[in-house]
């Protein structure tokens, strides 16, 4: 039997794309709040396999609590296997405990979703800073897949620079960084923070001389903006050429972020969708729709 996918009410396009990329049909249940903020989900009864698509941005809070709601009433209603499609997936940057007391915010998240009756979730560029996907995957009985955006991203910096050194802004991104210059046919390099002062800091590439180059910066997820605005105003103090700065989720959070990057020296700003924002050139769907026709 043939998946159905279910749209949730963050990114109905992503839902749609999705299901044509599989060719089935997608459905869109009615979503609305109460005078008192209440979400109130009405769904079709779906038999088998429902694929719910729901990404995490702006109001990640809103957005768990009518994923929880959906997919308790798909299970009720007859769906055997619930796969959350969750192209961002928030609450990973609270992964560990640093303080006595603080909340690890992710295991919780995943648990109120096993609890609603989540069998998988599939999401892409998972912000994995201190723990593995495989640590991740077993805080739940939820099983967690994960698919990168980092080839499409690649792909559409190369039509508009030459041949870019590929820089990741810190460790975490090297992985990215190293497939995007496989892609590229290029060379990559990670940055390192090097302390002046202790208000300064200055981030320099390792080992490449990026001078008279285009340069590619890539990474998972651009929340504020002021570490790739300091790389960018790096960059451009050390002569490289065309800038472009790509990124699977584009947070992008405050009214001057996008404007920053553009002021401190950035020609091109390239996000996925999934996150919404006027950079989302890079559609998301048929990767995420490969995956799945590999563990539906």
């Amino acid at each position: 039997m043939l998946p159905v996918v279910v749209a949730g009410s963050s990114h109905p396009g992503m839902a749609l794309s999705i299901a044509q990329s599989l060719g089935v049909k997608a459905l869109f249940p009615v979503v609305e709040k109460f005078p008192d903020g209440e979400t109130h989900v009405v769904a079709p009864a779906v038999k088998g396999t429902a694929v719910y698509v729901q990404t995490m941005h702006p109001y990640p809070n809103e957005m768990l609590v009518e994923m929880e709601l959906t997919t308790d009433l798909l299970k009720e209603l007859g769906a055997e296997r619930v796969i959350a499609v969750v192209p961002y997936l928030a609450y990973t940057r609270q992964d560990t405990r640093h303080e006595e007391g603080e909340g690890i915010g992710v295991k919780t998240m995943l648990r109120m979703l096993e609890k609603a009756g989540v069998n998988d979730i599939v999401s892409v560029d998972i912000h994995l800073h201190r723990l593995g996907l495989g640590e991740l995957s077993g805080m739940s009985s939820i099983r967690l897949h994960e698919v990168s955006a980092v080839d499409a991203l690649a792909k559409e910096a190369g039509r508009y620079l030459a041949k870019p050194v590929v820089v990741g802004p810190d460790s975490e991104s090297e992985r990215w960084a190293k497939r995007a210059a496989e892609l590229l046919n290029s060379s990559y390099d990670v940055l390192e923070k090097h302390r002046i002062s202790p208000k300064e800091i200055e981030i320099r590439p390792r080992t490449l001389d990026v001078r008279g180059r285009d340069v590619l910066i890539i990474d998972d997820i651009v929340s504020t903006g002021d570490t790739i605005k300091k790389v960018i105003e790096s960059l451009r103090a050390k002569g490289a050429n065309k800038i472009a700065a790509a990124f699977t989720h584009g947070v992008l959070s405050g009214e001057d972020a996008a404007a920053g990057l553009y002021r401190a020296g950035a020609t091109h700003l390239i996000s996925t969708n999934t996150i919404n924002n006027e950079f989302s050139r890079v559609d998301v769907g048929p990767v995420i729709a490969q995956k799945l026709k590999e563990i539906v």
